[in-house]
This record gives C-alpha cells, sequence and structure tokens, in this order.
C-alpha cells in the first residue's frame, strides 16, 4: 500500500469542506492503520464512533433469523475510500450491520465526543459534515431502493406486470392517472428505467 496525502485523500472524501475545512477537521480525528479483520462496527451495537476509510477493501455481515434459525449473510464488499458509520453521528439508533476489514487500511475515527467539540468550535465545518453525511445516507438508500426494484422487476414484460411483482413484494402499488401525473411531476422529469432481462 503506499503512503498518500491523508489530507488530499479526506478533501476527496469531503469535497464540500475544501483545503481549510480539512485543516480544522483533522484535530478531532484519530488516524490508525486497521489490520486485515478488524471490526469498525458490530450490528447490534449502540457505539456512535464513524469513520473515513481512505483505502482498503471491506465487507458487510448482517444477522438475521429465517423461521427462528439465525442466519449470517455477507451482504455487501466495498473499497475505500468511504465514509463509514455516519448514522450514528446523526442518530441514536444501533449498528444495522457489522462491516470487517478484508485487507489492511488506513482509517480516521470521528467520535461522538469530538464531533460534540467540533460542533462547539466550529459550527460551519460541523453543518458542512452533516450535510455531507446526509448525502452518504441518500445514496446509499437510493441505491438499495434501485436495487432492490431493479431484481424485482427485472423478468417483468410490461409495465402491468411490473405493477403487480411490486405489489406482491413491496405492498399496495396502482398505476395514476396521466393527469395526475402531470400534475405531481416536472415536465422533463423521466424517473428511474427499469428494463426487463427477457
Amino acid at each position: 500500500m503506499t503512503e498518500a496525502d491523508p489530507k488530499a485523500q479526506l478533501a476527496a472524501l469531503l469535497p464540500q469542506l475544501m483545503a481549510s475545512g480539512i485543516d480544522s477537521l483533522l484535530p478531532y480525528l484519530t488516524k490508525f492503520k486497521a489490520a486485515k479483520g478488524h471490526v469498525f462496527i458490530k450490528q447490534g451495537d449502540k457505539d456512535e464512533d464513524m469513520f473515513f476509510l481512505l483505502n482498503g477493501s471491506f465487507s458487510v455481515f448482517e444477522k438475521i433469523s429465517i423461521n427462528r434459525q439465525p442466519v449470517v449473510l455477507h451482504t455487501a464488499s466495498f473499497p475505500g475510500p468511504v465514509i463509514l458509520g455516519e448514522v450514528a453521528i446523526m442518530t441514536d439508533a444501533e449498528r444495522t450491520a457489522t462491516v470487517v476489514a478484508m485487507s489492511e487500511a488506513d482509517c480516521y475515527t470521528l467520535t461522538r465526543g469530538k464531533f460534540d467539540e467540533l460542533i462547539q468550535a466550529n459550527p460551519k465545518i460541523a453543518m458542512r459534515l452533516l450535510q455531507t453525511f446526509g448525502g452518504v445516507m441518500y445514496a446509499r438508500q437510493s441505491a438499495f431502493h434501485n436495487k432492490v426494484r431493479g431484481n424485482i422487476l427485472r423478468e417483468c414484460r410490461s409495465a402491468e406486470g411490473g405493477i403487480a411483482k411490486l405489489t406482491r413484494y413491496t405492498g399496495k402499488v396502482s398505476r395514476t392517472s396521466p393527469a395526475l401525473a402531470e400534475k405531481l411531476f416536472s415536465e422533463d422529469f423521466e424517473g428511474v428505467n427499469y428494463d426487463s432481462h427477457s
């Protein structure tokens, strides 16, 4: 793993902060090198640390039950650089998955206590961080939503078949009239297209 400039790596993850914002943020972060196998967050925990993962590769695991039988799922893999655990800084919710380093990685931690200090010392930087975290959460939620819909609609040959299948898996769905659709969306808005793979 080659040594890269950590300020440049953070700037790539946090473009809203710019160089001066990164300089203001760095004193609140703790740098560390995660070994392969390091567990960053555990599903069900209530800790509030978040991480800036500058490089490396990571896997996500979730524990569920099927018919009261515990099952551990490997639900995703992703490379750094990435922001991890941003929900914990914004809410008191428990962790929804476990994330493990699959290779050595350079990281920064931002604890809830340090974030609270940052809010007091530099509310403008804290607000920009929160905007970034909201954007990360929105992007993840949108990607998941589109992936689920795409999987549901993959083999539908018609819009009506797709609507029926969505109803089966996600709850009541129905087509609106063209007049209502015209009122609800801007004229040039197309929405996400889901093509069937027949």
